[in-house]
């Protein structure tokens, strides 16, 4: 089963980073990656069951959410090559928030696996996640700016 795994520290407290992620419809805080993010169906952000288009190429289903552990784990139901459902199956994603609290920062990580002999999707899927946390930080670096 290939997995990725992604980690960064956000210089913001743990409730204004997950109050700026955790709608699962807005990926308005990654810019660089994300230019469209479009509901699909009905349900809220918030609700397991909603589901995203994301680029008009990334379909994801949510199936676990949770605002006390600041966590979400979705799956990824049809995507771009190398990720399409032709070239892997059972993928899942998985957004996890802790707080740094010695300094009132927030730690994020980000992963997923799946099943399929397909190698290239390692790569494709790290550079994805290392982009979107990029994103996020960048986001909270920006508002302590003057």
């Amino acid at each position: 089963m290939p997995k990725v795994y992604n980690s960064i520290v956000v210089d913001a407290p743990i409730e204004q980073v997950w109050s700026r992620i955790r709608n699962f419809h807005d990926f308005s805080w990654a810019p660089s990656l994300i230019k469209s993010c479009k509901k699909v169906g009905g349900g809220g952000g918030y609700s397991v069951g909603a589901r995203r288009l994301l680029n008009g190429e990334f379909l994801d289903t949510l199936i676990a959410y949770s605002e006390v552990e600041h966590r979400m784990m979705y799956s990824m139901d049809e995507g771009p090559s190398p990720v399409s459902s032709g070239e892997i199956h059972d993928y899942v994603g998985h957004l996890h928030l802790l707080p740094v609290t010695t300094h009132g920062r927030t730690f994020v990580e980000w992963s997923g696996s799946w099943e399929s002999a397909n190698t290239e999707a390692v790569e494709y899927m790290n550079k994805v996640y290392r982009s979107l946390l990029a994103d996020l930080a960048a986001e909270f670096r920006e508002r302590l700016q003057p």
